[in-house]
């Protein structure tokens, strides 16, 4: 259940989620000189950012570009639910603290990363997530399907969630394919959906349902040929 798992015992550690704002839009500003100069970069859809609040944006991950752009094409401040992997080092560890990434035990339930996100919507603060957990290897690029956290969190915050499609990053696979593909100077579209909230199901732990209703926001968002499994889904 739910609330079990944002139960928290005493054996859990905390993770204060402290961002540095300055470390923050430093490396948001840089990615969007780099995307300006060297692609052709396109944000669509800013007007529907509400300007405060608490917000869950949830975007599509088809590349390891996908965090630094959606910071460069939101105007406020993200923190992210990143794998857990990324603070296995010192350096690691003070790079998620200082820009906002919350660990998250993928695979498991996480109540301690489950609570500092919570914990980062009640200060109306907007929360990055990427529902399918991870970027995969196939190609070619297609929606996977959606894990459940996501729509965990929006129904016990109650926050609004943002849907972004971001579309062109697959040309990027690997930090090693900069140099050749940035020469090719790819096309980068970054679609922001109107803010939604999620429905009232019958069943109260009806996450397969609110998970899959999240994706098909997202799906409508990207071209036909990303969508996979949620190409006919409808919003509704």
């Amino acid at each position: 259940m739910a609330d079990d798992i944002l139960t928290r015992t005493p054996s859990d550690p905390i993770y204060p989620l402290r961002p540095q704002r300055g470390w923050y839009w430093l490396g948001a500003s840089a990615t969007a000189l780099v995307a300006t100069l060297l692609t052709r970069w396109h944000v669509e859809g800013s007007e529907h950012i509400p300007r405060s609040g608490p917000l869950i944006v949830v975007a599509n991950h088809f590349s390891f570009v996908d965090p630094p752009l959606l910071a460069a094409s939101l105007p406020r401040q993200l923190s992210y639910l990143g794998k857990v992997e990324l603070t296995a080092s010192p350096i690691g560890r003070a790079f998620c603290k200082a820009i906002g990434i919350i660990p998250l035990r993928r695979g498991a339930a996480d109540r301690q990363a489950l609570r500092t996100a919570l914990g980062a919507l009640e200060l109306g603060g907007v929360l990055g997530v990427f529902p399918e957990g991870t970027r995969g290897r196939e190609y070619p690029r297609v929606l996977k399907p959606g894990r459940n956290g996501v729509a965990l969190l929006a129904r016990m915050s109650g926050a609004p969630l943002i849907p972004v499609g971001i579309a062109g990053t697959d040309a990027i696979d690997k930090p090693s394919d900069l140099g050749t593909k940035l020469l090719r100077r790819p096309e980068f579209t970054v679609r922001i959906g109107p803010a939604f909230t999620l429905p009232d199901r019958a069943g109260k732990d009806d996450l397969d349902a609110l998970t899959h209703y999240i994706m098909a926001h997202i799906a409508r968002l990207l071209p036909e040929r990303y969508r996979g499994e949620y190409a006919n889904a409808t919003e509704h």
